[in-house]
């Protein structure tokens, strides 16, 4: 019998689907392997434990293909660094590994110049043009870019809970956010935003509340869920302008999967620009995607 392994290593979490000739057997989620965001020697731990469940379930085996999206790479990895994240962990014949922006865009519903749309703790569009090219948009991280993403939805949100609390209001974004970090004032939140131990993904997090309240029909939440999808929808309109023959354009990530009102602004965006285009979430999980790259691995 011959496994295969496709693993979906977004910023927050990560996805591993094990399968079999036959088909999908069962997943497992962990930790992220974003080495931008924990560095290597926590990504390698992650992936041991997503290993060591799988290892629960089946015993120790041996894959005949792995194949890896991962947050942090913009294009392919090379096999130095495959061993450097792999090494000692995963036994297989064949292994590859790409951004995780790659694995979402082979689950696109068509063969003909599909571009993916990706928003969760990151933002970022990529798609292929009819000669075959990788075309990207967006993509630069949280500091200097990742425009939609959960993260910008978080600090915009926070950075307006500064201003509220100077101000002396007392508003639901605001209450919020010091239930969130578990002060009774928000300027207590400081130390916790602030602290090494307070990762990117932690701080991404607050952008389900913020989710929660536009839905609620909370004016400043809306507003700043809105802008961010606009935003968005502008870096996906500059990968759409290179590829112009693209038909289909997916959609995958928590803030899509979850924002609907963020979700409504960016369709209503791209529909109004590209209204040839039709836009929907992907109906195959990009770790699913990765196991059928895997089988093709030689």
């Amino acid at each position: 019998m011959k496994y295969y392994l496709g693993i979906d290593g977004g910023g927050t979490r990560t996805t591993a689907a094990v399968a079999d000739e036959n088909g999908i057997l069962f997943k497992v989620t962990g930790k992220t392997i974003n080495f931008y965001s924990v560095g290597y020697n926590a990504v390698r731990e992650n992936l041991r434990e997503i290993i060591y469940d799988i290892n629960d379930r089946l015993g120790k085996i041996t894959f005949e293909g792995v194949f890896i999206g991962c947050s942090a790479l913009d294009g392919k990895a090379d096999d130095m660094l495959i061993q450097k994240i792999c090494g000692d962990i995963i036994t297989a014949n064949h292994i590859g590994m790409d951004s995780d922006v790659y694995i979402a865009l082979k689950a696109v519903n068509t063969e003909h110049c599909p571009c993916v749309a990706i928003c969760g703790t990151g933002s970022m569009a990529a798609g292929e043009d009819k000669n075959g090219n990788l075309h990207i948009s967006g993509g630069w991280g949280h500091i200097v870019g990742d425009e939609g993403s959960g993260y910008a939805i978080a600090v915009n949100a926070l950075k307006k809970c500064c201003i509220m609390c100077d101000n002396g209001e007392s508003t639901p974004l605001l209450e919020s956010a010091e239930k969130f970090f578990g002060v009774d004032d928000f300027r207590k939140a400081i130390d916790i935003i602030y602290s090494a131990e307070t990762s990117k993904d932690r701080l991404a997090g607050f952008a389900a509340n913020v989710g929660r309240l536009a839905t609620g029909g909370d004016e400043a939440a809306k507003k700043i869920v809105a802008d961010e999808a606009v935003k968005f929808a502008k870096t996906v309109s500059i990968l759409l302008k290179k590829v112009q023959e693209c038909t289909v354009l997916g959609l995958y990530g928590g803030i899509f999967q979850n924002n609907a009102l963020f979700t409504a602004t960016f369709m209503h965006e791209i529909k109004s620009a590209y209204p040839e285009i039709k836009t929907e979430l992907l109906d195959t999980p990009p770790e699913e995607s990765a196991v059928n790259i895997a089988r093709t691995l030689k």
